[in-house]
């Protein structure tokens, strides 16, 4: 339970800073820019520990 507490902070960690650079980007070129950072440093990353998550589990089970 205390690997979650230290991933959760690890998260708001990263996502603050991050959340804050896609709204500079947005608001220094465009919405689409600042969409394009937001998939790029949240969206990926994201996706990526979710489709390593679902490989574990399956080498895990099997």
């Amino acid at each position: 339970m205390g690997f979650l507490y230290i991933a959760v902070f690890a998260g708001f960690l990263y996502l603050a800073p991050a959340i804050l650079l896609c709204k500079k980007v947005a608001k220094k070129t465009t919405a689409k820019m600042g969409w394009a950072f937001a998939f790029g440093l949240i969206g990926l990353p994201i996706a990526l520990l979710v489709i390593g998550g679902v490989i574990e589990a399956q080498g895990a089970a099997g």
